[in-house]
């Protein structure tokens, strides 16, 4: 059937103009999210993604097609049905993300669709105008890009196509002699008024997909390192469970803690350390992203990151967490003039059959990750096993002070009111932690050390046992000093000084101390009661400790009980309290109050010495 065009009523032209933008306004609404299934879905396959892409070439031909024949069908409804049909199969040429496949596909129905209204192509103006059309189809391809969103290139266009489609109609297509120049205004100018509508109504949704996708992705992934958040892990997680579940497929989980962080925050600042957490991150999703498209990095805390490594058992896992371990071990992060060595300690484990849910797996690797940093953190841990995996292992590497707390008993709930410091050296040999001599290290190294203890302790409030030799040293007088006074110092902090040194030399040390508002007590557990005789008219401590002996036997521990009931004597005489460390026994914390009247206690009753690894 032969296309005829009637010039119609304004009145009603204008009527036909309504209906034909709502109709595109619904036509575009389906395309829209058909386009965002076919190219912005990361989640489905590329399979799905190429049905979705196809569905978009047969939803324009199909519709293309309807419309035309239906303007065949109708004698005044044509011009309405015919600038329809002529636009559905246009618009989809400025689609962004096409191929030229796609496109040269695209562009046969326009050009079908032209000759389909101006057979035969015969005459200058007709052969000028399918030439012109070619060349336009070029032209658009170049700019495809960029027209569905630039409002002056859109109207050039459009402006162009309706001259050429229009003005170059043969006679036979006008079904009214002396109307064709009617006919081609109502038709140039219902595409052009489409055609602009279109692009604002696109535009705004476009402009709205664009504002969604933003607060998405501010919801979706941590603004600081761009790692997916703790929201996008809880959603993730779970259905990665489910899924490993369902298909009987492994999945293992990691998690890990930057080591010394809050140390890092407090010495250069939080700016050194937001470069930190984003260098580390940005380092754990390149080794992802190099093993496998599917891993995921999420930040879940504040140091604190978990891998999510779905279709992968430990075997196959930990090679890949070994390399983001090294990565991430390898580089230093440079803040102003100062270089920080970055460390991380990891947790793994992976689904099992008994888990009922992913926090199954996350606790486990959760506390895969807490031994890991019990046992001297920059490691790793599968499955509550440590892997000695350190690369440069020196030795003050295998050096921490474990903390052991200093309770009340006088108090109704047993109040913690102190927290002992004790150096230990880690024994590779024997994979053990020892207590070990501070005179070991140099005066740097220890203090590193201790910085990294308190600043992990949520009870600032610190006992520091002390050898004579570093209790008398000017350099540690003045370290220890500046450390009570700085920002990151403990809220109290007390020594204990090990041995009695010479009584001028003690004097003027405890003045020093005493002068920052750092306490001294006396640990005379080796101490004879004749070595306080210069001491009797004006000692210069805050209290006295005395330590149980480790033996298990009775007698010895006895000799020792009444020891310390000697001392506390010696204590209230001087009114300075007394601590009584080793206390192992529910009995012996019951001779301490009753017998002793003794109220501070320290020892494994209570707690044994531990990593300080809270927060």
């Amino acid at each position: 059937m032969t296309a005829t065009f009637s010039a119609l009523p304004y009145w009603l032209w204008g009527i036909e103009l309504g209906i034909a933008a709502f109709f595109m306004f619904g036509f575009l609404t389906v395309y829209l999210n058909m386009t965002r299934r076919a190219f912005d879905t990361e989640n489905d396959s590329a399979a799905h993604r190429l049905l979705w892409r196809v569905g978009l070439v047969v939803l324009t031909f199909v519709t293309g097609i309807a419309l035309n024949i239906q303007g065949d069908f109708s004698e005044t409804n044509s011009l309405m049905y015919y600038s329809l049909a002529v636009f559905v199969f246009v618009f989809p040429l400025t689609d962004e993300e096409i191929n030229f496949v796609e496109y040269a596909i695209r562009a046969v129905g326009v050009v079908g669709i032209g000759l389909a209204h101006h057979m035969p192509v015969m005459g200058a103006v007709r052969t000028f105008g399918f030439a012109a059309l070619l060349a336009w189809v070029v032209v658009v391809y170049l700019f495809h890009k960029r027209v569905r969103h630039k409002l002056l290139i859109n109207l050039v266009m459009s402006v162009i196509y309706a001259s050429l489609f229009w003005l170059t109609l043969p006679p036979t297509a006008i079904k009214v002699a002396g109307t064709q120049g009617r006919i081609e205004t109502q038709g140039m100018m219902m595409y052009i008024i489409i055609s602009t509508g279109v692009f604002v109504f696109w535009n705004s949704l476009w402009a709205n997909r664009q504002r969604t996708q933003h607060y998405a992705k501010i919801a979706s992934f941590d603004a600081l390192t761009h790692a997916k958040s703790f929201s996008l892990y809880q959603h993730e997680a779970a259905t990665m469970f489910a899924d490993a579940r369902v298909r009987q497929s492994p999945f293992t989980m990691v998690e890990l803690d930057v080591d010394h962080f809050k140390i890092v925050n407090d010495q250069y600042g939080h700016l050194a350390g937001n470069k930190m957490l984003i260098q580390v991150a940005t380092t754990l999703k390149t080794c992802l992203k190099q093993a496998s498209a599917q891993y995921q990095v999420y930040r879940t805390g504040g140091e604190e990151f978990t891998l999510a490594l779905p279709n992968t058992d430990l075997t196959q896992a930990l090679p890949i967490v070994t390399q983001c371990w090294q990565s991430v071990r390898k580089q230093v992060c440079h803040y102003e003039d100062q270089a920080i060595q970055v460390t991380i300690s990891m947790g793994v484990s992976q689904v099992q059959t008994a888990d009922k849910s992913v926090e199954d797996v996350y606790k486990r690797a959760d506390d895969s990750l807490y031994v890991s940093k019990r046992n001297g953190r920059d490691t790793i841990t599968v499955d509550g096993q440590t892997r000695q995996v350190k690369l440069k292992a020196g030795i003050n590497d295998n050096y921490a002070f474990f903390v052991q707390g200093v309770y009340d008993d006088e108090t109704a709930d047993q109040a913690r009111i102190r927290n002992e410091l004790t150096l230990y050296h880690h024994d590779n040999q024997t994979n053990q932690w020892e207590p070990a001599p501070a005179t070991e290290l140099s005066v740097e190294r220890l203090f590193q050390l201790i910085r990294e203890a308190v600043v992990n302790l949520v009870l600032q409030r610190v006992q520091l046992p002390i050898p004579q030799a570093r209790f008398l040293d000017a350099k540690v007088i003045d370290k220890l000093s500046q450390f009570m006074r700085s920002s990151d110092g403990p809220e109290t902090l007390t020594l204990v000084l090990m041995q009695l040194p010479d009584k001028s030399a003690l004097q003027a040390a405890v003045h020093a101390y005493h002068l920052a508002g750092i306490d001294v007590i006396l640990d005379v557990t080796s101490c004879e009661k004749q070595a306080f005789a210069q001491l009797q008219e004006s000692h210069p401590f805050d209290g006295l400790k005395y330590t149980l002996p480790a033996t298990e036997g009775m007698t010895n521990r006895a000799k020792a009980l009444l020891s310390a009931q000697a001392w506390y004597v010696q204590a209230l005489e001087w009114a300075i309290p007394i601590i009584i460390g080793g206390i192992k026994t529910k009995s012996e914390v019951d001779w301490a109050q009753s017998q002793a009247k003794i109220h501070l206690l320290i020892g494994d009753y209570y707690e044994t010495a531990e990593l300080p690894i809270i927060g």
